[in-house]
């Protein structure tokens, strides 16, 4: 008699970027057809799933790429195209957008980049080269640092804000971007646990001070409907760790494609 196996429900990192890209599209059919800005609907809710599932794959992303430093030129070359690809459609035909709305592009450079540096500072300190430990301390500020110097001298704050995006104003805030060292520097699966699951009752703990303090920076964050992405802690236990089929380029093609067509429908259907 056959024996018949038990299936397996574990899944590569390209079944889960399949699954980040429908959890994203339903958040954006939301977004720019239904026009349920930041709701508790359940389109809303499921798509708060999507953000934290990519940041998962960038930081899984730079633990095994050749280079980080390449990873997150190209991340920031993505995210610049896909800025100035927005600013031209506007000025040819209807405007579809703004950059912004595509700049999680460049909180993901910011990721990769910082754990690039970080991953410089450790590997000097444990050398005991001080003068490069501090050297990649400096230009881990500096980058952070030089978008707001630029900026007070820009004539163009949008342009500047493509290039050298603010790393205190990009999409999910600074906080997001720590959620993502975080997880690159935590050795186990249960331990991502406990960093989402403290980073999203941060987020809707942290409502109760943005609602409070009007220049608060981080909205985007401190959002009760952030709290969502805790939706996302089965993903971290059922992905094993395989790289699945390469489809690199098409990632970066349907992020704003799925966009602009859905924003065209929005606009038709009001």
């Amino acid at each position: 008699m056959e024996i018949k196996s038990i299936p397996s429900w574990d899944i590569n990192r390209f079944q889960l970027k399949l699954i980040g890209l429908l959890f994203m599209t339903l958040d954006h059919i939301a977004k720019y057809t239904l026009m349920l800005h930041m709701e508790n609907h359940i389109f809303n809710i499921i798509g708060r799933i999507a953000a934290p599932l990519f940041l998962y794959l960038i930081t899984t992303g730079a633990m095994h790429t050749r280079s980080k430093l390449k990873f997150a030129f190209r991340l920031y070359l993505a995210h610049v195209a896909i800025g100035f690809l927005t600013l031209f459609l506007g000025k040819v035909g209807p405007s579809l957008g703004i950059h912004d709305q595509f700049s999680i592009l460049s909180t993901f450079t910011y990721v990769v980049l910082y754990i690039y540096l970080i991953d410089q500072i450790i590997t000097f300190a444990k050398e005991k080269d001080l003068f490069h430990s501090i050297l990649y301390f400096v230009l881990g500020i500096g980058s952070a640092i030089l978008p707001i110097m630029l900026l007070l001298f820009s004539q163009n704050e949008v342009i500047c804000g493509i290039v050298v995006p603010n790393v205190l104003t990009i999409p999910y805030s600074p906080f997001f971007v720590l959620m993502g060292i975080c997880w690159y520097f935590s050795k186990t699966n249960l331990k991502k646990a406990y960093i989402l699951l403290i980073f999203s009752g941060l987020s809707f703990g942290g409502n109760f001070i943005a609602s409070r303090a009007s220049l608060w920076l981080f909205f985007d964050f401190f959002n009760p409907i952030q709290f969502w992405m805790v939706l996302f802690l089965p993903f971290i236990f059922l992905y094993n760790g395989q790289k699945g089929k390469p489809m690199k380029c098409f990632f970066y093609i349907y992020y704003p494609l799925h966009v602009f067509i859905l924003m065209f429908i929005g606009r038709m259907l009001h």
